[in-house]
């Protein structure tokens, strides 16, 4: 009996292998309200570090090459330019034929995504060009890095031309490359109507300079981020503007800061009655400005459902005039390390407000990985006992940045350090202590709200 695995095994065996949550389609949708910065900092360096097992695979043999090649191309990450022209040379050779088997596809057809973070010289955005030519079944594009100074228009339209072949492909677009062009928007206008099943949408600035966005993207984007909104052209538009035109926008993610919040209502006044979902993030200390784009929020979207705060303190959560709208879903992140325990006795104490005083709540998620870390390994004390205590009867959900109990964690990794303490009695000082006495200990030591 042969013992030989089928190539249908094997090609089922990567793709386990270097399968990264979250960052292909359609994976990539469940973290739609995310896209942008805070998407990108938890994500790619997962993608990043995938590509040493890809890499490994298709080096092992011959055989494993020809069955793997495809899933070291499947996404490709551009964070230095050294990488570009070894990329850029090897997608032009098997695309011109040169070191493919006869009848195989090449290398760039397997392309889905392309990250792209550097760009320095006038080489290197050739460069990008090419690559970008060589890939015609993108499907996700992020490019963020600054254009040259003196030659905006001219590389942007050359990037946009050549992801043009991506028409029928493309489904999620984050373009955070920043440039002072005016001609900007003019030319993301021409480019965006090419796009008809586009879904995520972000863009460095506002590409419709009425407020009026096209019916093609209207009946195809789900999600629009943009990081620098200004609405400046002609009258305020009204809803009815917009006419009988399909909508199928559901969510925003906002920048929020001391300018735009005027262009923001006005985009609220069109779109707002659409929305299910709004991330708020705001990247200043002005606690003043996240409380007056809630306001514009519980005024200008009556079917929100879901909302995503990304702030600098969880503190302004439990401010007397904090006010939500009536969510089902509430999403909250701190972007700065959370190294000071009033920080997180401040979230708890929001989290126990918003009992009594939301009761539409169902779930609330910490988004970013990194805070619920330093909830379990620093702070555990502070939440477990919010948790147990203030927060025991809690009629909605408190999650990690995956979907789980919070709290189930937080008893995992006591049972964890207390195995571990048996083993090594020394170590914690609780000789002989047997694990609910453990947990009691924690309990009783979690000052959390004195």
């Amino acid at each position: 009996m042969s013992t030989r695995i089928p190539p249908e095994v094997w090609d089922h065996i990567f793709e386990i292998a270097t399968h990264v949550p979250y960052i292909l389609i359609p994976e990539i949708f469940d973290k739609s309200t995310l896209i942008g910065d805070e998407y990108n900092d938890i994500y790619l360096p997962t993608l990043v570090s995938a590509f040493a097992t890809k890499r490994n695979l298709v080096l092992v043999c011959k055989q494993w090459w020809h069955l793997a090649i495809r899933y070291l191309y499947r996404a490709l990450f551009i964070d230095y330019t050294r990488k570009l022209l070894p990329i850029c040379s090897t997608l032009q050779s098997y695309a011109n034929g040169k070191g493919a088997v006869p009848g195989a596809k090449p290398l760039g057809w397997w392309t889905e995504r392309l990250d792209v973070e550097t760009c320095e010289s006038a080489a290197d955005e050739k460069r990008l060009v090419d690559v970008i030519r060589c890939l015609p079944n993108l499907a996700i594009v992020h490019l963020d890095f600054r254009i040259r100074l003196n030659d905006h228009t001219s590389i942007l339209r050359s990037i946009t031309n050549a992801l043009r072949q991506a028409a029928s492909s493309l489904r999620v677009l984050d373009w955070s490359t920043w440039s002072s062009d005016p001609a900007i928007p003019l030319i993301m206008r021409e480019f965006l109507a090419e796009f008809p099943r586009l879904c995520i949408l972000r863009c460095d600035c506002m590409p419709w300079m009425d407020g009026v966005i096209p019916p093609n993207i209207l009946s195809s984007v789900t999600t629009f981020s943009v990081q620098e909104m200004l609405i400046t052209d002609g009258d305020i538009p009204s809803e009815s503007r917009l006419g009988h035109r399909r909508v199928n926008l559901q969510e925003v993610i906002i920048s929020a800061g001391r300018n735009g919040l005027e262009s923001w209502t006005v985009f609220m006044r069109l779109y707002g009655t659409f929305l299910t979902s709004v991330h708020l993030t705001m990247y200043d200390g002005y606690w003043d400005v996240l409380f007056r784009h809630l306001a514009m929020i519980r005024q200008s979207c009556p079917n929100i459902r879901r909302l995503i705060l990304s702030m600098i303190k969880f503190s302004y959560l439990a401010r007397d005039t904090f006010s939500l709208p009536p969510i089902e879903y509430l999403g909250v992140n701190m972007f700065e390390v959370l190294h000071d325990k009033m920080e997180s006795k401040s979230l708890f104490s929001a989290l126990a407000i918003f009992k009594d005083t939301l009761p539409t709540l169902r779930v609330v998620q910490l988004t970013h990985p990194d805070n619920v870390d330093r909830l379990l390994t620093v702070y555990q004390e502070v939440a477990i006992g919010a948790l147990e205590r203030n927060l025991a009867q809690c009629p909605f959900r408190i999650e990690d940045h995956d979907g789980n109990l919070l709290l189930e964690r937080l008893k995992a990794v006591v049972v964890s350090v207390v195995q571990h303490d048996r083993q090594n009695p020394t170590s914690l000082g609780l000789i002989g202590q047997e694990p609910f006495c453990y947990l009691k200990y924690l309990f009783q030591s979690a000052d959390a709200f004195d």
